[in-house]
């Protein structure tokens, strides 16, 4: 039987794109698919919006999580773990958009490695919209050879494209995708993947496109969390050498 997929989509403040980032997730071409948005107490129209959007598609699952850490996604996501239904989930900003083969892409790939992957990644195209126009702005990808090579790399920077991995709802049960957003903000994914290649859990990183477009833009919660000035990679990257060291 196919797996099935939640998509979950943090959003905050995201009536600009939220939109055509669940629509993007609600046209999959893989039928067994849930969508769920959930909204970390925005102060513009996004929560509304999702509700009429609801009207037109029961499918949507939306709820609300609290925001307590700035610029992050993590509220969010745990609250919709707690109520996926989702044998596999994908977490993706409610800026971005993903084609209608995306899913499909990748449950090809699980099933074909005999479930064994439970942790996967793909390149994203980048994109920002100017005066009406599309602009790619490149390929964003990484590439390591095995878990020595991937914790090597997280000890220079974060080897992951975050909204493109894929993961087993197995990582939830087993308590491997926690994150400390209180110490690390918006960054906490990086550590996040240090804590996955620590427990063992190797991302296997594919080397083409398979469907996910991120969007540049100046509101997004990369260039805030930068802003923030706190030098979380430093932090995280001290811990983590620390620890295996490397």
């Amino acid at each position: 039987m196919s797996p099935r997929v939640s998509v979950i989509i943090p959003c905050y403040n995201s009536e600009k794109f939220i939109e055509d980032s669940v629509n993007s997730a609600l046209m999959q071409d893989y039928a067994n698919t849930e969508v769920i948005a959930i909204d970390n107490e925005s102060t513009d129209s996004t929560f509304q919006i999702l509700q009429r959007m609801k009207e037109d598609n029961p499918k949507i699952v939306i709820d609300t999580a609290k925001n307590i850490y700035p610029n992050c996604w993590d509220e969010g996501r745990r609250r919709a773990y707690e109520i996926m239904t989702g044998e596999y989930f994908t977490v993706i900003g409610s800026d971005d958009l993903i084609s209608k083969q995306y899913i499909s892409n990748y449950v090809d790939i699980i099933i074909k490695s005999g479930y064994k992957i439970k942790a996967i990644q793909s390149p994203a195209k980048g994109f920002r919209q100017e005066a009406g126009k599309t602009i790619s702005t490149g390929l964003i990808s990484h590439n390591y050879k095995n878990l020595n090579d991937f914790k090597a790399k997280c000890l220079e920077g974060c080897p992951v494209v975050s909204p493109t991995v894929f993961y087993s709802s197995d990582l939830i049960n087993q308590g491997f995708v926690k994150t400390k957003p209180e110490k690390y903000g918006g960054a906490a994914d990086y550590d996040l993947y240090c804590n996955l290649a620590d427990k063992n859990i190797f991302i296997y990183p594919l080397p083409k496109w398979i469907g996910f477009s991120y969007r540049w833009h100046p509101e997004q919660a990369t260039w805030k969390v930068h802003k923030e000035a706190k030098n979380y990679d430093t932090m995280i990257q001290d811990y983590w050498r620390e620890k295996w060291k490397m």
